[in-house]
């Protein structure tokens, strides 16, 4: 049986968030944000289990040549796409927003 796949409400506006203020430093830099942040999406649609865990239990897949996470769960039913965060933030205080 196929694994569902549900994303967060917020999961395209932290997409889109970052990707504008990429494009404000450099314009098409948003662009290649979004691009990068579908490919290890769809990379984690393919694979969840390939990934590891944050201290609160989380799994993660990083984002190459930008310092994001995409964060997200996952049971054999279902994968949950919860978020792109920026690696310097607190994933505790994240997750707080996300309730």
């Amino acid at each position: 049986m196929a694994r569902s796949v549900r994303y967060h409400l917020l999961f395209d506006s932290d997409v889109l968030e970052a990707a504008d203020w990429y494009d404000n430093r450099s314009m098409g830099l948003g662009t290649a944000f979004v691009n990068e942040a579908r490919r290890i999406t769809e990379a984690v649609i393919r694979s969840p289990e390939l990934y590891g865990l944050t201290p609160t239990g989380l799994r993660f897949a990083r984002l190459n040549r930008f310092p994001y996470l995409v964060l997200f769960d996952f049971s054999d039913e279902e994968l949950l796409l919860l978020g792109v965060l920026h690696g310097a933030r607190s994933i505790e205080a994240w997750q707080q927003t996300r309730k």
